[in-house]
């Protein structure tokens, strides 16, 4: 059976909320070994928070993307809040920048596997990637970075709605 994982927030230690998981809370991965999923845990995990399409299982038990921007500015801007965001959950993809396009895999070097903090850092870096490209749109010169809360929000509702359907269809068998 997977193990579902939602973030909480609301204790704040500092500026930035602390998030913890319902099951999991990231503070305890910086001294203990994180655990390697299940094949089965990890596809389930991508389903439940869109991320099938847009990421790819590789051979070798990572997570691959490619995102490409409308120019270099987008790029390193996307690479910059992604870089903020992966320093507070202590978490960072492998990645290559050329020119307006961004190589990334995720895989939890410890156990040289994939673990919640890559599904995690997956969907905060569609979420990032996203943001840079609908500000971009709206403005050139907005370099606002999307906020851990606002991901965590959305990481909750996608919870929410996948717990829901489950237990809708379990009544009905």
């Amino acid at each position: 059976m997977i193990q579902l994982f939602r973030f909480c927030s609301g204790k704040i230690t500092t500026s930035f909320p602390k998030l913890s998981f319902k099951v999991k809370d990231f503070s305890i991965f910086k001294g203990e070994k994180p655990t390697a999923l299940k094949m089965e845990d990890i596809k389930q995990l991508l389903k439940m928070h869109q991320l099938g399409a847009t990421w790819k299982l590789q051979d070798d038990h990572s997570l691959y993307k490619e995102v490409k921007f409308s120019n270099f500015k987008e790029a390193f801007s996307f690479m910059t809040q992604v870089a903020i965001f992966s320093e507070q959950i202590n978490h960072h993809p492998e990645w290559e920048n050329l020119f307006n396009t961004i190589k990334i895999r995720l895989i939890t070097d410890d156990v040289n596997n994939i673990t919640v903090k890559d599904i995690f850092l997956a969907y905060a870096i569609d979420n990032i990637a996203m943001n840079v490209q609908v500000k971009s749109a709206e403005s050139t010169n907005d370099t606002r970075i999307l906020e851990i809360a606002k991901i965590a929000e959305a990481w909750n509702f996608n919870f929410d709605q996948f717990h829901r359907m489950i237990e809708t269809d379990s009544k009905q068998i």
